[in-house]
């Protein structure tokens, strides 16, 4: 089944917010291309509020814009999760919010949902989904991967 979309890009920019009593916050600003579903060629930008937890996992909440070019243009509000592999652990917040800090080149696997929003009449069933999405983002390359799909219909056990 083809994806929803799937894009692929570059973090452009990370301001660190600092420490925040539920941990580490950082805008992160990314930019990519749409290579495949609809709108492939679009262009993609966003920013992602991440909150690092100090159990190394990070909570996205991040807007985009999908932009076709052609006046056409979807709004996304992307959460979820970036989880580290096992055995990888965050350093301490004193250490990851140092200027001198540079992250692994290392893939961190993330996942969640996003909700859309958009003018387009011929993309209008997006403004009533919840799209999954699965990837990586490697901060140490300054990369990011993500590919999102459409729910599957199922019935409804209480509608019958």
């Amino acid at each position: 089944m083809e994806p929803l979309y799937r894009f692929e890009g570059s973090l452009t920019e990370t301001v660190p917010v600092g420490l925040v009593p539920e941990g580490i916050r950082l805008d992160v600003r990314f930019e990519a291309q749409v290579t495949a579903g609809v709108l492939v060629g679009a262009r993609v930008r966003g920013i992602d509020y991440l909150l690092l937890r100090g159990d190394g996992v990070g909570v996205i909440d991040a807007y985009e814009t999908i932009e076709a070019g052609d006046g056409r243009v979807v709004s996304a509000h992307a959460q979820g999760y970036i989880v580290p592999p096992e055995g990888v652990e965050l350093p301490p917040p004193e250490v990851l919010l140092s200027p001198e800090f540079t992250w692994p080149d290392l893939p961190l696997p993330m996942h969640g949902f996003a909700l859309y929003r958009t003018g387009a009449s011929d993309l209008a069933h997006l403004n009533r989904i919840a799209a999954s999405f699965h990837g990586h983002v490697n901060v140490g390359r300054g990369q990011i991967f993500v590919e999102a799909r459409e729910p599957s219909v199922v019935s409804d056990p209480v509608a019958g």
